[in-house]
């Protein structure tokens, strides 16, 4: 916890003597998560809706889970939109053991990682994937088929 002095107040000093030192809570991020993230796998989009995405998207995402045999309980989604933090926050609050960022490079979550689009790089006991958005993967077929051996890679170990 953080805690903040304060000497300042004549009147609190008076009652309270010379110091005064005020509990500060902690801030959390603001991580609206969606699924239930039982198998620790966590999803990151950046301002492509939420909860839900546009509803050609979501039908998508849908598809992607019911593809992989998988569903949003094992998942988590978090869309970063409003998100100033990095990596090590992220990891902090879920302590997700794969990380799969849709439209968002691994420089922009503070990864200090060489990554390319849909190849699996293991860090100890941590998985991470850069892809395209949702909606990119959305609106070409080449770059949907291109993500699905990856992430069939991850949802069968």
């Amino acid at each position: 916890m953080n805690s903040i002095v304060e000497s300042e107040s004549p009147i609190l000093k008076n009652l309270y003597g010379s110091e005064i030192i005020i509990k500060a809570e902690e801030k959390k991020a603001p991580f609206n998560l969606r699924g239930g993230f039982e198998r620790k796998i966590l999803f990151l989009t950046k301002g492509e809706g939420f909860p839900l995405f546009i509803p050609e998207i979501e039908t998508m995402f849908q598809r992607m889970l019911t593809n992989l045999k998988t569903n949003e309980n094992e998942i988590g989604l978090i869309d970063i939109i409003n998100f100033n933090g990095d990596f090590s926050l992220l990891k902090k609050e879920f302590q997700p053991t794969v990380l799969v960022s849709f439209g968002i490079n691994a420089a922009e979550l503070g990864l200090n990682i060489d990554s390319t689009p849909n190849l699996l790089i293991t860090m100890g006991d941590f998985i991470f994937m850069e892809s395209n958005s949702f909606s990119d993967l959305y609106q070409s077929d080449l770059k949907k088929v291109s993500v699905f051996p990856a992430l069939k890679k991850l949802f069968s170990r």
